[in-house]
């Protein structure tokens, strides 16, 4: 096991940001991944886990203690039964890719969202009406608490709007190795998920029985298009999260603003982070190396700074901005390490 000391975490990050790592090692193997956590626990040493750094932002004082780089990678698939698994350091959208070449249905929306395996878990990331909560049904995790290899159900996840138990009561707690889908094979009764954009999209294209495939390239076409690739524009992909307000506020707000787009949840009504940066006329801002993005107001690009103070300006600048004219506080989805 090789330790490299005061390692640069911002080319380890797809936002370009962040100081130095005390400590950094790489963990290929479950075996690998318990050696280098009893060292870290031996050397009474914070770590941290990393996998495409694709959500998750380091501030100028970097990380002081020890970051594992997450290359366990494998996936394993059974079309009949629909059961598939993949090991955490594996990336996330050839992991889809591979369901989708073997028909199966569940995750196919959730094409060219950034990141591993292991990172999906962690945010419940979703897209154009899936969730990966819905099809996840146990992952296995090194508890480094007890440092033993335990396996959580789905419930024990604890999965919430973008939000899981790895995000709250137990963060930091477990580290994630393997996780477990049960999918659907895309039968001749298939049904490409009610999303109003990707509908449109489809029927755009006059496919009007869409296969998974289908879904899959529509859904990287749209992306492709709206988003920026985080190895040309550095970014994090959706900086802040879809915000839950209540009906009474929804009911206020299309008083004002009759055209605004929601969404039914069931912990209330769910606005467009993006439609509210952009109303509140801030795509294409600009301020010290970082703007926010020109296609998604949702995107916040580095255009050359290397502070994290940077980031941390625009982001408190859109916060102010947006309550102040809607009375509605927005929350970063990146994990923000500072």
């Amino acid at each position: 096991m090789d330790v490299f000391q005061n390692q640069t975490l911002a080319t380890h990050t797809t936002v370009r940001l962040g100081g130095n790592a005390r400590y950094m090692v790489v963990a290929r193997t479950e075996d690998e991944l318990l050696e280098v956590t009893q060292y870290a626990r031996h050397n009474q040493l914070r770590i941290m886990v990393l996998g495409s750094g694709s959500n998750i932002v380091f501030g100028d004082d970097g990380f002081d203690g020890l970051v594992i780089l997450n290359e366990i990678s494998d996936t394993n698939i059974d079309a009949s039964t629909g059961y598939a698994s993949a090991k955490s350091g594996t990336n996330w959208d050839e992991f889809v890719q591979q369901c989708v070449s073997n028909n199966l249905a569940g995750i196919e929306a959730l094409s060219l969202i950034p990141g591993t395996v292991g990172a999906s878990p962690v945010n419940n990331i979703g897209a154009y009406g899936q969730e990966v909560k819905d099809t996840i049904t146990k992952v296995r995790v090194l508890d480094t608490d007890s440092l033993t290899f335990v396996e959580l159900s789905n419930k024990e996840c604890q999965f919430t709007y973008r939000n899981s138990i790895f995000k709250s009561s137990a963060y930091g707690r477990y580290i994630i190795t393997e996780v477990f889908f049960k999918l659907a094979p895309a039968n001749e009764d298939y049904a490409a998920p009610r999303y109003a954009s990707l509908q449109t999209a489809l029927n755009g294209q006059g496919i009007l029985e869409p296969t998974v495939q289908n879904v899959r390239d529509v859904v990287i076409s749209i992306r492709q298009a709206k988003l920026p690739d985080p190895s040309v524009l550095p970014n994090t992909g959706s900086f802040f999260k879809n915000p839950i307000v209540s009906q009474e506020k929804r009911d206020a707000l299309l008083q004002q603003y009759p055209t605004m787009p929601y969404f039914a949840h069931k912990q209330g009504v769910k606005l467009a982070a993006g439609w509210l940066i952009d109303t509140a006329g801030l795509k294409g801002y600009t301020q010290d190396g970082m703007r926010v993005y020109d296609k998604q107001a949702l995107v916040l690009v580095n255009d050359g700074t290397r502070s994290f103070q940077s980031l941390l300006n625009m982001k408190n600048h859109i916060q102010k901005t947006v309550y102040e004219k809607f009375g509605v506080m927005l929350e970063p989805e990146p994990e923000i390490i500072a």
